[in-house]
């Protein structure tokens, strides 16, 4: 029903609309889903309903000012950095609302780890669902800090994304170094 449509432009109004009705029965949203989940829709309502948050946009148009008085010569080499800091870095990629660069959204994990095997391959697949509460885009120096001014900006910033790490199985399974970043010392005689 919901498929192809942004999560974060329907789940606050429907935790929103379930949350009134379930107070009429006596109820709370940890009745009806599970803790971490009625965690994210409480602040998944707050966010929408916090509207202090949409003075962010006065600082998108700033930025995106600034990018459009740079002159045709800076432009594309700062889209170039914001596309090779955007690979180095960890996170989310979308696009920014004010000079349209490569730029990143980083939030919290909402859910636990899911850790599968892919035996064809010899490789463990962790995957992760994260809820962003910042994003940053070096091209034009625009930080925003939180959901609900995420979700003031651009409902697409705002939306739940999955973290997928690849390991080596060797590598995940393999016992914890009990002095990282030191090498051992085999210059000992017995």
């Amino acid at each position: 029903m919901f498929e192809g449509i942004a999560s974060s432009s329907w789940q606050p109004q429907f935790y929103a609309a379930y949350k009134a009705l379930l107070a009429t029965m006596g109820l709370t949203l940890t009745d009806f889903i599970d803790g971490l989940e009625a965690e994210v829709a409480e602040k998944l309502i707050a966010a929408e309903a916090d509207k202090s948050a949409k003075a962010v946009l006065a600082d998108v148009e700033a930025h995106r000012k600034e990018w459009l008085a740079l002159g045709d010569d800076e432009r594309p080499s700062l889209v170039e950095s914001a596309k090779v800091w955007a690979m180095r870095q960890v996170g989310h990629r979308v696009t920014c609302p004010a000079c349209t660069s490569i730029a990143l959204v980083q939030g919290e994990a909402i859910t636990p780890a899911v850790v599968k095997l892919d035996a064809e391959q010899g490789l463990v697949v962790e995957t992760q669902d994260y809820l962003p509460s910042q994003f940053e885009c070096v091209a034009c120096r625009l930080k925003i800090h939180g959901l609900s001014r995420l979700v003031a900006v651009d409902n697409n910033l705002a939306n739940r994304f999955k973290k997928t790490s690849t390991y080596d199985a060797a590598e995940y399974y393999a016992k914890e170094d009990d002095y990282p970043g030191y090498e051992e010392d085999n210059n000992e005689r017995f």
